[in-house]
């Protein structure tokens, strides 16, 4: 068997965080705000949605969640090793 490389989108150098439990635990949290945060924000759009508000909220935070666990989990990285 062939060595293994580092994951994608890491780095390498000493004193970097390489772990995944940091973005795991990021993105379950915000996977589950999305989930709880979606009925107030279908309030908001029900006006332009009507019916489907609650469908198309939830769908729109469970696709931004990746990018906000992403972003959180990589301020916690910077601020753990600074």
């Amino acid at each position: 068997m062939e060595e293994a490389d580092a994951l994608p989108m890491r780095k390498t150098e000493e004193g970097i965080l390489s772990t995944p439990w940091i973005d795991r635990f990021c993105l379950i949290i915000s996977i589950l705000l999305a989930y709880f945060s979606s009925p107030l924000m279908s309030n908001y759009v029900e006006e332009y949605l009507g019916y489907n508000s609650d469908f198309f909220s939830l769908i729109f935070l469970l696709l931004l969640s990746p990018f906000i666990g992403d972003f959180v989990s990589r301020g916690i990285t910077n601020y753990i090793h600074k």
